[in-house]
């Protein structure tokens, strides 16, 4: 039997009610031969239903909406708690945290919004009750929140979902009810978040079908057409975002996705046909150095607010003309990119790499063609050998480039595994990706100190010999406090040196090797 303890959400798949009173009584009969209902006031309203583009609040049960009104509500729903905030004027959507009004919503949106924004997801009209439920005694034990939502554009179809809510001491009664609902043919168990419901019935008919799993037969070409093609999709899905400058996070996910297939055409492009290789490469190699500079000055103003925190002499105030320098040089560096990412050029160059990887993907296979198991077994091997032969040569005196080199090749050997890893033996598979991520994550330290130290002696040269006649020289103040930043890092480029050595010899005893052999096909 379930654990009916559990069992606190449902949906409604019958006819909607519009929370009218008799029609929920009837929708609650199996639960009313024990029980009396109560019924609290309808509510109608008009609401927006918010999350950020990867569903960060829906993951964590949490439902953000905009109420239109009287007022403008923005109101929070999760589990423990329902917080509404007057919004003093109308939104502007999408919005960053800082960008909405301070409230006690915003600081509990905060840490589960990070640094992306909410924007809308779904509008519609929403009707909702409490319906408090009876004991014999007369006394409420259990409280149900019955909400339906008709979306715009959707108006078949009505999203219902109630929610049980036990009193304090009164978890049995909970447990009936749930059990009982359970039992109904009317009522399921939700097995997805309210908003991700609402995602669904929003949600266009994909034209395509996804493609198949890859197996060890698979094709090789098909594999990294398919791979190729799946790292198109993130950059045109994260385009519009980095044009509209919606938060910071679009722009990163298109990079990592540029920088995953220029590793694939590296590491296996050779099975594509015709040069079609050879012919697409410069191309992400420009559209991968063009987007570094805003990128980076992204990295300065994400970690700005946390920066002063470094400071022993000078102050937090110190930095903030630092902070206008970047935020203006960021500015003209994202209008740069956003004037290639709007050319036709690049709309058709994007459009015409997806239709060659889909022919690919399509193309019967010769067969004597490799397969995608041979591929994975060659190249994840080739590479994690040039990983071991950097990595034995690093010593505590090495130069920085040399350091940086094995990160470019644990980056390739990391983007093999994610790639290959459905032909790769589970265990033994996720074992190496934990170890790499280990050693990434001290060789990221390592770059982040060298660059972020240098960038700030290049930055404060920027602010020196500006020639804007609206900008004003830096106070001798910023230049000390930036200053004692560039050897804060060059510090925690020294311990991410010092600390690199032992992650190495993890890496290359023979434990990892016997793991890399038995992981692959």
């Amino acid at each position: 039997m379930a654990n009916t303890s559990e069992l606190t959400m449902f949906d409604w798949r019958d006819e909607p009610t519009d929370c009218d009173a008799d029609a929920i009584t009837a929708a609650l009969a199996p639960i009313t031969a024990d029980y009396d209902l109560a019924f609290g006031a309808r509510r109608v309203q008009t609401a927006t239903y918010l999350d950020t583009v990867d569903g960060r609040l829906g993951s964590r049960g949490l439902v953000l909406t905009h109420e239109r009104g009287t007022d403008d509500n923005l109101a929070l729903l999760s589990s423990e708690q329902v917080l509404t905030a007057v919004l003093p004027e109308q939104p502007h959507w999408p919005a960053r945290i800082e960008q909405l009004h301070e409230s006690p919503l915003r600081d509990a949106l905060a840490a589960a919004m990070w640094i992306r924004a909410v924007g809308p997801i779904a509008h519609g009209r929403t009707v909702s009750r409490v319906v408090a439920v009876l004991n014999s005694d007369a006394k409420t034990v259990v409280r149900i929140h019955w909400t339906e939502v008709r979306i715009d554009g959707h108006d078949d179809t009505a999203v219902a979902r109630l929610e049980i809510k036990p009193l304090l001491g009164y978890q049995h009664d909970a447990n009936n009810v749930a059990e009982a609902l359970r039992a109904a043919e009317s009522f399921d168990v939700a097995d997805r978040s309210f908003v991700d419901t609402l995602i669904g019935v929003t949600a266009e008919p994909t034209a395509t079908p996804p493609p198949p799993p890859m197996t060890a037969e698979t094709p090789a070409a098909t594999a990294v057409a398919t791979a190729l093609h799946g790292f198109a999709d993130a950059i045109a899905a994260n385009v519009a975002g980095v044009v509209d400058d919606v938060d910071t996070e679009f722009l990163h996910d298109l990079r990592v996705a540029v920088r995953r297939t220029r590793s694939m055409l590296k590491l296996a492009g050779d099975v594509l046909p015709d040069g079609l290789k050879e012919r697409v490469e410069p191309d992400f190699r420009l559209l991968g150095d063009l987007t570094t500079p805003t990128r980076d000055l992204d990295v300065y103003l994400l970690d700005l607010p946390t920066l002063g925190d470094h400071l022993l002499v000078g102050e937090p105030t110190d930095l903030v003309p630092f902070g206008e320098h970047l935020r203006r040089q960021r500015e003209l560096e994202l209008r740069k990119l956003v004037r290639v990412l709007r050319s036709k050029r690049f709309t058709d160059f994007l459009a015409t790499w997806r239709e060659s990887l889909d022919t690919v993907a399509g193309d019967a296979a010769d067969e004597e063609a490799p397969t995608a198991g041979a591929l994975a077994s060659q190249r994840i091997m080739k590479t994690y050998k040039k990983v071991v032969r950097l990595a034995k040569a690093i010593t505590p005196d090495s130069h920085h480039d040399d350091v940086h080199s094995l990160r470019k090749r644990c980056k390739e050997l990391r983007y093999l595994l994610e790639v290959f890893g459905p032909v790769c033996e589970p265990e033994a598979h996720k074992a190496t990706v934990k170890d790499l991520k280990k050693l990434q994550d001290l060789l990221g330290d390592f770059q982040d100190g060298e660059m972020q130290s240098a960038g700030l002696r290049v930055f404060a040269t920027q602010m020196l010999e500006s020639r804007e006649a609206t900008v004003a020289a830096p106070p001798a103040a910023t230049l000390l406090a930036m200053g004692e930043l560039s050897a804060h890092f060059a510090r925690q480029q020294a311990s991410a040196r010092a600390a690199l050595t032992d992650q190495l010899d993890r890496f290359l005893g023979s434990k990892a090797r016997h793991r890399i052999k038995a992981m692959l096909p």
